[in-house]
């Protein structure tokens, strides 16, 4: 869509000066050798990419590295793994395909050199890989009139107040993402609380089965409980209103633990709310300190270990320990950690994540953990020797598979769903709902936002007075769009499997040049360090089948179906 056309029909995206920017800057490293070329993506070493003849091949090659001599190949337009030879692994790994004399011109049919390759090969291989015509994948676009005129949110985020008692250095609202809104002072008024449970809970029949939640943050909720308090009989009252019942509501407070009460515990317990607790193992007193600098571990540890004794069943079916994996990483101590804890095994579940702010910069110190998260990859490749009941007991298991970035990564490279071969994709990476109809983020001023990290005017998509705007998040789906089809999404053989979404590409249409190019950078970075961790969940995938069977991998294909039927779905374009 040019400039004059977008401005002509009311929606904002991507000006061509910025899309050519971003296909500048946002590339694989190319080598061409006549009118055939190669691309490896950032962070990468081998050929992924490669356009031959008039067709574009995208794939994933690499050798077990628990099993030395196995090759695999994942082939993106499929969505299937298959083992190939050794041969082959080289044959696509090459730089340049050259192509052997006919028979007769070389005296019979000797076997070829290894850079030299028989037109029977590559036939093998593309019968696999489904090379297809065009430069690369085509996202959905949005249909020119599209609207959001009847949001039906899945998540809705309120922020009782947005002070803290901690000053946690990777904090959202700390410095490392620029762009939103900093600790302060401030809290959305009763009333604004009150519309956007009214567009959350709407008595809509056909939500009713869905799962939902509601998600206390902010600062640090427990800071302002009244206002938490009150949120929540509000929300009660609501779907007493309406005749709703939303069976399938989750209403969940993240907090670092060190304001809990038996006054907020006991409130917790009687309109069962689930409670995360924040704890860094190891390395928490690093980054997890108070206004003055000073470690919060044992104030946190000491409330967490309060909390199991005062109420044990509500501790362990109702709270679960959170843990930010930051650098320096050593997973061995983080695993002695939890699992010598007596309180954290009696907890209902773990979570280990990571925190990607973006840039070159932040990826550098996530590349020096990558080695680290292969020991958990390990961990857990090893634990499928066990039965699934036996497994799902086992503490190892449990604390391999607690880690996010893992159980996202092996389910998406073990459940994606067939796909017939062609460069079109059904959905935009990891976007699943119009922005402002998936998270609905309440801030203090009633601005409703489409993402909790950034708050701040990109990521307005109405208020509390107005209700939510049916243009905003549609267009900051758009410019996302644009971004990705211009840039190397479009030749990247994770696309089907991407879990990126807008927030991690927020390009506007008001970005300056240089704004362009350091979203770019930050896209990169994010990007890299999702290719990592689907490339470990493929090889996890392949490396289970081949040594434990494919039964070993039927108790995850179960909890993902389970999974499933269990939420709702909008489609990915439309309200």
């Amino acid at each position: 869509m040019s400039t004059d056309t977008a401005e002509q029909s009311g929606t904002h995206r991507l000006h061509d000066w910025q899309i050519e920017l971003i296909e500048r800057t946002d590339r694989p490293a190319t080598r061409t050798s006549g009118d055939s070329s190669t691309g490896v993506n950032a962070g990468e070493s081998d050929v992924s990419i490669r356009q031959e003849r008039g067709r574009t091949w995208l794939y994933k090659v690499w050798e077990s590295d628990r099993r030395a001599g196995r090759f695999h190949l994942y082939a993106p337009a499929t969505g299937e793994v298959h083992r190939i030879t050794p041969r082959q692994a080289s044959l696509l790994r090459a730089d340049h395909w050259g192509r052997p004399a006919p028979e007769e011109a070389r005296g019979g049919p000797p076997a070829p050199p290894e850079d030299v390759w028989e037109e029977s090969e590559i036939e093998e291989l593309a019968a696999l890989i489904r090379p297809f015509e065009g430069t690369g994948w085509q996202f959905p676009d949005l249909p020119p009139d599209a609207r959001l005129e009847q949001p039906r949110v899945r998540v809705l985020m309120l922020n009782p107040t947005e002070q803290c008692n901690i000053r946690c250095t990777y904090c959202y609202y700390g410095g490392a993402y620029p762009g939103t809104r900093p600790h302060q002072t401030a809290s959305p008024a009763a009333d604004m609380v009150k519309a956007a449970i009214d567009l959350f809970v709407t008595g809509e029949e056909r939500l009713e089965p869905a799962q939902r939640a509601v998600y206390f943050f902010g600062g640090e909720p427990l800071m302002a409980f009244d206002q938490l308090k009150q949120a929540v009989l509000t929300l009660e009252e609501r779907k007493r209103e309406v005749g709703s019942h939303l069976e399938n509501l989750i209403i969940q407070v993240n907090s670092n633990g060190m304001l809990l009460t038996p006054d907020i515990v006991d409130f917790l317990v009687e309109h069962d709310i689930y409670l995360n607790i924040s704890i860094d193992g190891p390395n928490h007193d690093r980054y997890r300190i108070d206004r003055r600098g000073r470690g919060t571990h044992d104030r946190v540890r000491e409330r967490t270990d309060w909390l199991a004794e005062y109420r044990p069943e509500y501790f362990a079916s109702r709270v679960a320990v959170i843990c930010v994996l930051s650098a320096p990483l050593d997973e061995a101590s983080l695993y002695r950690y939890f699992s010598e804890w007596p309180t954290a095994l009696r907890a209902l579940a773990w979570d280990f994540d990571l925190l990607l702010p973006g840039g070159e910069e932040s990826y550098s110190d996530f590349r020096q953990m990558f080695a680290e998260q292969r020991r958990v990859w390990d961990l857990f490749v090893a634990s499928h020797q066990l039965p699934y009941e036996t497994r799902e007991q086992s503490g190892r298991y449990r604390f391999a598979f607690s880690h996010g970035f893992l159980h996202r990564s092996f389910h998406r490279a073990l459940n994606q769903p067939a796909r017939d071969g062609g460069p079109r994709l059904g959905h935009l990476l990891g976007v699943q709902f119009v922005p402002g109809n998936e998270y609905l983020v309440l801030g203090s001023d009633g601005t409703l936002y489409s993402s909790y990290e950034y708050q701040s005017p990109d990521f307005a998509v109405g208020h509390t007075d107005r209700g939510v705007d049916p243009l905003a998040g549609v267009e900051q789906l758009g410019m996302f769009r644009d971004a990705v089809q211009a840039g190397s999404c479009r030749t990247c053989w994770a696309a089907p499997m991407c879990t990126v979404t807008v927030p991690e590409a927020p390009f506007r249409a008001s970005d300056p040049a240089g704004t362009v190019r350091e979203k770019v950078t930050a896209k990169r970075a994010r990007c890299m360090s999702e290719r990592e961790n689907l490339e470990q969940g493929l090889r996890a995938r392949a490396d289970i089948e081949d040594t434990f069977g494919a039964q070993a991998l039927s108790g995850h294909r179960e909890d993902w179906a389970r999974q499933a039927q269990g939420g709702s779905r909008v489609d990915y374009f439309n309200a």
